[in-house]
C-alpha cells in the first residue's frame, strides 16, 4: 500500500493493481496516454508506424496506372495497415511477393484473410474489407477490434482503445517532418 501511495504522489496520476501498471514514466507499461506522466504518450506495439516519409499510395485502382500497367498491392511500412500501391507491369501467377496473390486483372492483391492469409491474434478477419476501397487500404481484410477493456482482446490487452498483442510503453512523442 504504501508502495502505491509514494508512486501516487511521485507520478501524480493514480495507478491501479489491477491494470498491472507499475510506474509512469518513460518505458513504463500503459494502456493510454492518461497513464504516463507529463508529456508523455503511450505507443501501443501496433500503433501505425510513424514515418517520415508518406505512405508509397501511387494508385487506387487500374484506371490510375498506364493502360499497360496495373495497380498492385505492396507491402509498404509507412503505410498505416503496411499495404501500399504502385502502378507496375502485369504480374504472372505466383510472380507477387509472400502474402500477395496475382489477380484474375494482372495485379497483386493482398491475399485475404479467408483465403491464405492469417490476420494476428489482435486483429479479426473481415472478407469483406479484403475486396473493397483502394488497392493499398485492402490490407488483407484484417482490422483492429475495438476495445475499452482487454476482454475481447484474446490473449492481448486494449490500448489507445484497440487490442494489441501486449501493453503500450509511456515514450516522447515524435515529430515528424
Amino acid at each position: 500500500m504504501a508502495r502505491s501511495l509514494i508512486l501516487v504522489m511521485v507520478c501524480g496520476v493514480a495507478l491501479s493493481a489491477t491494470l498491472g501498471l507499475v510506474g509512469c514514466g518513460e518505458g513504463s507499461s500503459c494502456r493510454d496516454s492518461s497513464d504516463c506522466s507529463g508529456s508523455l504518450e503511450c505507443s501501443g506495439p501496433n500503433d501505425p508506424q510513424v514515418c517520415g516519409i508518406p505512405a508509397n499510395e501511387q494508385c487506387n485502382s487500374d484506371s490510375d496506372c498506364d493502360a499497360s500497367q496495373r495497380c498492385h498491392a505492396v507491402p509498404d511500412p509507412c503505410s498505416p495497415d503496411g499495404v501500399g500501391s504502385e502502378c507496375r507491369a502485369p504480374c504472372e501467377p505466383g510472380g507477387c511477393l509472400e502474402g500477395y496473390t496475382c489477380g484474375a486483372s494482372g495485379a497483386c492483391e493482398a491475399t485475404p484473410c479467408d483465403q491464405g492469409h492469417t490476420c494476428p491474434d489482435h486483429m479479426a478477419c473481415d472478407p469483406e474489407a479484403a475486396v473493397s476501397g483502394p488497392v493499398h487500404a485492402r490490407a488483407h481484410g484484417c482490422r483492429t477490434i475495438a476495445c475499452s477493456d482487454d476482454g475481447p482482446c484474446s490473449d492481448g490487452a486494449c490500448v489507445n482503445g484497440f487490442c494489441q498483442e501486449s501493453l503500450g510503453s509511456c515514450v516522447e512523442p515524435q515529430q515528424v517532418p
